[in-house]
């Protein structure tokens, strides 16, 4: 063990005149630097009478000794005199003193009566001196082990910076520590552990999203508001304070209401579990097909009072326009809300949830199941007339015995809301029933989870909508920068060329394409209406079949309208009036056809909104760190091109940081620096 008196004679390293490093030795140890220490100098011990000109120097050098020898220390005692300012304080072995045993709990102790510390008090001249030194300690040192020690971990600020920037953008956990190994050349070098990083993160998530915190909710809606005045929000409080319900949109989502909100679809299946609050969003489609947020929503309960709360919010926000038509789940409550606020709204079901249900509503073994959900398919699917499916359905339910089931019979009275075939003479903006819920998951996948909170959710969701920005910004640049190839050499496909987005052009070359499973003959003329019966080769659950579609022209205007309803539903010319277009020889469509909520060339309102985006909100402390880390980067990008600037910076480094570490030990400010 080490004598307490082993330091005679410190050395002070000062900077000489050409750059290079003298040692000049002093009667008492003054401070320690060993930041400047040279390679070949063994640097000392802690020992009486040495001075510091902080307790953050005494500390930072008894840190360096204990790591070097393997054990770690805590502040065992400190007083303070009558104006509060800290004179004297103890740096203890952490093994210091013995925990006093708990039968009940048996649990490992660290304490082992060691008596080695450092006494330091601080004198008239201002410096912190050390007036005993005890180095012997009553346990095995292990300065390979030491690094882990709780007062060695080091978790600063760029660690921190970095934890919290691979945070926000959804690094996973293992691949940021599997970063921060590399970057200190291995697991030995880590400062801190595993656990420490993840323990950040969940005091930071903590601090994010505490219970009842709808005064944080509002601060965050006043900060988008001062970005933009014509965001929107409503927050329904209870009396304690605590969020019920919640809504708001941006501007850019007004915006886009205004050019897209004719077909609206609702869904509530995103929950944040955390708060019991499920998430709904108010989702449209696009000139590209994308869907387009048109205002989001949380809600405390699935009841009919929320739901009346929420459209009522949405219809202000949206200036009283109420949309054409609305998809929802199949839900009583929201049905009630919406003929209470949106009376005149066609409202329909999402297909998708209730072909999900299936398993659930029916509760039979899984193969009888799965014949069971392929034959409604079929059904409600492969139908082409009301008709057929009044037929197919009784054929159904008879067939498999669910003549009683009052989950199909509810559907059934209710089929005009859920039905393909019922639905086809109302535009819907190709919002497909099948696939309507897994693309609105979608929207949001990646970014929101069933652990997440409530105001975790907020910042996440405007990750969520510039990302979907940004996606629709590439999509007008490769529509206006680039053309999708004709495939034929018909007017009507470079008509539709010139005017619509890639995305609705490639379903209108589709559409060209399936002429060639259609046949055509001409059933009747009267005057310059004729009537066309166009037969298309199709398969049915795997096999061959003829559908007969009646397509009536007129001669006149051109005007053509088909049995199957496809641009009264989606906004697309079908392949069987293509194909009476081609036999009628017409080279131009009526401008009605070529739909402008398809198109390319209309600069839309939205477009020019920018979204209101939540700016990462840093410590005032963190925000300076990345200033300066910035002005570093800078430096040493620029010194490391040339051996003897680098060679000046270094030197100058040293005379910096001591200076540094000096004005931060003092409690008032330089009179030199810039206020």
């Amino acid at each position: 063990m080490e004598d307490s008196n082993n330091c005679d004679t410190c050395w002070e390293i000062n900077s000489a005149d050409n750059g290079a490093e003298s040692m000049e030795e002093v009667d008492e140890c003054d401070v320690i630097m060993y930041d400047n220490l040279n390679q070949g100098c063994e640097p000392c011990g802690p020992a009486s009478g040495m001075s510091f000109p902080s307790k953050d120097a005494v500390k930072s050098f008894y840190r360096q000794y204990a790591c070097r020898m393997g054990f770690g220390f805590m502040i065992r005692n400190s007083r303070k005199r009558r104006d509060g300012k800290l004179h004297y304080f103890i740096l203890a072995c952490s093994r210091e003193g013995n925990r006093v045993p708990n039968t009940l709990k048996s649990l490992p102790t660290i304490k082992n009566n060691c008596e080695a510390r450092i006494t330091v008090s601080l004198k008239e001249d201002g410096l912190w001196y050390i007036m005993k030194a005890v180095l012997d300690h009553s346990h095995e040192l292990s300065p390979t082990k030491a690094i882990r020690f709780k007062v060695n971990k080091n978790t600063n600020m760029q660690l921190k910076r970095t934890i919290e920037t691979n945070h926000e953008a959804r690094v996973e956990m293992n691949k940021t520590i599997q970063s921060l190994v590399c970057d200190v050349g291995g697991y030995e070098n880590l400062s801190f552990a595993e656990r420490d990083v993840r323990n950040y993160v969940q005091k930071k998530r903590y601090i994010n999203g505490k219970q009842g915190d709808g005064r944080a909710l509002t601060s965050y809606f006043l900060r988008m508001q001062e970005q933009n005045r014509s965001f929107f929000y409503d927050i329904d409080l209870d009396d304690f304070f605590c969020v019920k319900n919640v809504f708001w949109a941006d501007a850019r989502s007004r915006a886009t209401y205004d050019s897209f909100g004719d077909v609206v679809t609702f869904d509530t299946t995103c929950l944040t579990n955390k708060y019991e609050m499920p998430f709904v969003s108010f989702v449209g489609v696009n000139h590209h097909g994308q869907h387009v947020l048109l205002g989001c929503g949380l809600l405390s309960t699935e009841e009919t009072e929320s739901f009346v709360w929420l459209f009522k919010s949405w219809f202000r926000c949206m200036s009283g326009n109420p949309p054409q038509g609305i998809v929802t789940d199949q839900c009583k409550a929201i049905q009630n809300a919406i003929k209470l606020v949106f009376p005149n709204t066609k409202h329909r079901w999402c297909l998708w949830h209730i072909m999900k249900k299936i398993p659930e509503k029916l509760k039979t073994n899984a193969e009888y199941n799965k014949n069971i959900k392929n034959a409604m398919k079929g059904v409600v699917y492969d139908t082409c007339t009301e008709a057929e499916f009044e037929d197919r359905w009784g054929y159904f339910v008879k067939g498999f015995n669910l003549q009683d089931n009052e989950w199909l019979n509810e559907l059934y009275n209710e089929r005009r809301r859920w039905v393909p075939i019922f639905l086809r003479k109302d535009f819907w903006a190709g919002m497909s029933i099948s696939q309507r819920g897994e693309n609105i998951h979608l929207f949001f996948d990646g970014y929101i989870n069933r652990t997440t909170s409530l105001q975790q959710f907020v910042q996440l969701y405007d990750d969520a909508l510039h990302n979907k920005v940004e996606k629709e910004f590439e999509a007008d640049l490769r529509s206006f920068n680039t053309m999708v190839r004709c495939g034929s050499n018909s007017m009507i496909e470079k008509q539709f060329q010139s005017s619509y987005t890639h995305a609705k052009f490639n379903e209108v070359q589709a559409e060209f394409r399936a002429k060639i499973n259609c046949s055509v003959s001409l059933k009747c003329v009267e005057g310059n209406v004729c009537t066309y019966d166009v037969l298309e080769d199709i398969i049915v659950e795997g096999q061959p079949k003829e559908a007969n579609f009646e397509v009536i022209f007129h001669r006149d205007n051109h005007d053509v309208s088909c049995k199957c309803s496809l641009f009264e539903f989606r906004g697309i010319v079908c392949r069987h009036s293509l194909i009476v277009y081609a036999q009628e020889r017409v080279k131009q469509v009526p401008a009605k056809y070529i739909l402008p909520r398809w198109s390319k060339n209309i600069k839309w309102k939205h477009s020019y909104t920018r979204s209101s985006y939540d700016v990462i909100q840093l410590k005032t402390q963190m925000q300076r760190y990345d200033n300066l880390c910035q002005d570093f980067y800078e430096i040493a990008e620029v010194a490391a091109e040339f051996e003897h600037v680098t060679y000046f910076l270094q030197n100058n480094l040293c005379d910096l940081k001591r200076m540094v570490q000096s004005m931060a030990a003092s409690t008032h400010r330089p009179a030199f620096l810039p206020k």
